[in-house]
């Protein structure tokens, strides 16, 4: 095999022409193409590198948001658990003073019941009272009963006030002294009364003595605006009227 200096330089001539195509239209493309998607991928990474920093910081800052989220839900537990216990002592303290209100106005209820109670069980006590006391006192009316009354009515005049004597005397001067009995009056005991009547005034006097059988029992003593009751019609009064406020 005979070597061909001239065919070996033309393929030389060939392949270096054909280096200086690849390289003037394929390789710089390439190249460029090459750089270009490497400059982008390091831009990329960059760019990622600041994403991942960004990230980081944004973690940071979520989890300083975090912490401090925790420490004002705790302080906001806190405030709440303080709001509510106070409330709770609010409530409490409402519910206390409404119960005091409540059993002090069921007491009031009850002492108004009890007192109603006693004023009503009063009131019947003293109606019965009352009208056992006026039945017998109907009952009891009679001479003898009388007689007693004016002895009673004697003992009364003996031991009047000087106030009293005072008024019988101006009510004498002024006006004649009546003396109203429920039964007729002997003689004797007419003039007993006058000699008592006179003794307690100081002067002599002379009743007008009349009988009043709407007296009952006992006898009436006037003088003017003076009144000396011992009978058992203003004894009677006396008890109906305390029956008629006791029932009113």
């Amino acid at each position: 095999m005979n070597f061909d200096w001239t065919t070996f330089v033309l393929e030389f001539v060939n392949f270096i022409v054909l280096l200086w195509i690849l390289r003037r239209f394929l390789y710089r493309p390439v190249l460029e193409v090459i750089q270009a998607r490497q400059r982008k991928i390091e831009d990329q990474l960059r760019q990622a590198d600041r994403s991942q920093m960004e990230a980081l910081a944004a973690k940071e800052a979520c989890e300083r948001n975090m912490a401090s989220w925790e420490k004002e839900k705790a302080l906001a537990r806190m405030e709440l658990e303080k709001e509510i216990a106070a409330e709770r002592q609010r409530l409490l303290a409402r519910l206390t003073e409404e119960e005091s209100e409540r059993r002090a106005k069921q007491q009031a209820q009850e002492e108004r019941e009890r007192q109603e109670w006693m004023r009503t069980t009063e009131q019947q006590a003293l109606e019965l009272g009352s009208r056992f006391v006026v039945r017998l006192l109907e009952r009891l009316a009679s001479s003898e009963l009388e007689a007693r009354l004016i002895s009673v009515a004697l003992g009364d005049l003996g031991a009047l006030p000087k106030s009293e004597l005072e008024k019988l005397r101006s009510a004498m001067a002024e006006d004649s002294l009546e003396v109203s009995s429920g039964y007729p009056m002997a003689a004797d005991r007419q003039e007993a009364l006058a000699a008592a009547i006179g003794q307690a005034a100081g002067s002599e006097v002379n009743p007008t003595f009349k009988e009043d059988p709407s007296l009952l029992a006992g006898l009436r003593m006037h003088a003017g605006s003076w009144v000396l009751s011992a009978n058992l019609r203003d004894e009677l009064k006396f008890f109906r009227d305390v029956f008629s406020r006791g029932a009113s």
